[in-house]
């Protein structure tokens, strides 16, 4: 994963009409934060009602951490055959540039979100509302960041 996922993902983004990436930037923003945020919350509270409504007999019994945790972990698409049968068909660049920057970006959010949950509850002397508020500051700061730190990566290697 660590390996082989970044040269792919560098490829697919050098060789994609960039123009038509930056011209439905608001809808691939969309679709990724609205899009994972829904799935998110909408599998993370499937798990943990199944679990309390059928305990062993449908799903296992998760408490809310994990199941934001599991949703977290499994929200995110990933339509590497998509793309490649849109690249394959010459399917339209819009569509293909909105398909190609939401998994991008549902990937990222996703890892976030992940690593976000997974940091809830360790302080338990704290409220629930701060905690709350600590994940959404430390959501931000983790997506923003990386999204600063690829930006300056890319900048050096281009200045290079």
């Amino acid at each position: 994963m660590i390996l082989l996922l970044p040269p792919i993902i560098f490829e697919s983004g050098y060789n994609m009409n960039k123009k038509s990436f930056f011209r439905n930037i608001g809808t691939v923003l969309m679709f990724s934060f609205v899009g994972t945020f829904v799935a998110i919350f909408s599998s993370s509270a499937m798990f943990y009602l199944f679990g309390k409504w059928f305990p062993d007999n449908i799903a296992p019994e998760f408490t809310l951490r994990e199941s934001f945790a599991f949703g977290s972990l499994i929200s995110a698409t990933d339509p590497v055959s998509v793309l490649a049968i849109f690249k394959e068909l010459n399917a339209d660049e819009n569509l293909y540039a909105i398909v190609f920057g939401e998994s991008i970006f549902n990937d990222a959010i996703g890892i976030v979100m992940y690593e976000t949950v997974r940091g809830l509850g360790k302080d338990e002397d704290s409220g629930m509302a701060f905690q709350v508020w600590e994940a959404i500051v430390q959501f931000n700061v983790i997506f923003i960041g990386s999204i600063l730190i690829g930006g300056l990566s890319a900048l050096f290697v281009a200045f290079i």
